[in-house]
């Protein structure tokens, strides 16, 4: 992996509108060629998603009740 995907994750709710914080990590996968991380924080049907910076590279995988259960970071490496 090119990255460390925990910093990342860490880094990625600074550069964002919202400050929401993880309390826990299910899952982790980095697409090294697409320059793509994928966070899941819980188990469940994710039915959208919500940009959480101006630019869309943070996004938000929310369930049907709207609670964030994943989170997409595109251009991970630029938040190492």
């Amino acid at each position: 992996m090119a990255i460390d995907p925990f910093r990342v994750i860490a880094q990625a709710p600074k550069k964002t509108r919202t400050h929401r914080r993880v309390s826990k990590l299910v899952s982790v996968h980095y697409d090294e060629e697409a320059d793509v991380l994928y966070a899941k924080f819980e188990h469940g049907k994710i039915v959208d998603s919500e940009p959480l910076d101006p630019d869309g590279m943070v996004l938000a995988s929310l369930d049907s009740k709207q609670r964030m259960v994943g989170l997409a970071i595109i251009h991970a490496s630029e938040f190492t």
